[in-house]
C-alpha cells in the first residue's frame, strides 16, 4: 500500500502532491493509497488538509477519472483499521483487492493486547524488585 504524508505542508502543496503521488500509484498499478492528513488538531478553527483532502477526494476531475473508492479514516477500510488522521483510497484498475478480501485485524489486535501484557507483567515485576529490600 503506498501511503502519501501531508503532514506540515500548505493546502496548495496539499493539492499538487496528492495529484502527482495518486497519478504516479495509479501508473505503477498500486491500487490501494493511505493519504496521511492528520486529525487537524493544530489548525486554529478546523482540519484544513483533512476537510480539503476529503472534499477534493469528492470534486475534483482527477478523483472523477482515477478514485474507485474513498474510505474515511474513522469509519476504517477493508485494508486499515480505523484512523481519523488518515483516508484511504482504492484506485480504479484491474489488480484492486476487492472489499470482499477484507483484511482481518483480530490476530493484529490479539497480538497488540499479548505484547502489551507481556510489558506490564514485566513492568510490575522490576518495580516488586525494586521495593525489596537490600540483602547481602
Amino acid at each position: 500500500m503506498e501511503t502519501i504524508d501531508l503532514h506540515g505542508i500548505t493546502r496548495e502543496e496539499a493539492e499538487e502532491t496528492l495529484e502527482r503521488r495518486l497519478l504516479s500509484a495509479f501508473q505503477y498499478g498500486e491500487r490501494v493509497v493511505r493519504i496521511i492528513h492528520g486529525q487537524g488538531k493544530h489548525s486554529a478553527y478546523f482540519p484544513v488538509l483533512k476537510s480539503f483532502v476529503r472534499r477534493w477526494l469528492e470534486e475534483s476531475e482527477f478523483a472523477r477519472t482515477y478514485v474507485e473508492a474513498v474510505y474515511r479514516g474513522e469509519d476504517g477500510s477493508p485494508y486499515t483499521p480505523p484512523n481519523p488522521g488518515e483516508t484511504v483510497v482504492r484506485l480504479k484498475g484491474e489488480t484492486a483487492i476487492g472489499a470482499d478480501e477484507e483484511i482481518d485485524w483480530v490476530e493484529e489486535e490479539e497480538e497488540l493486547i499479548a505484547r502489551k501484557q507481556a510489558k506490564k507483567r514485566k513492568a510490575q515485576a522490576r518495580r516488586a524488585a525494586f521495593r525489596q529490600p537490600y540483602r547481602r
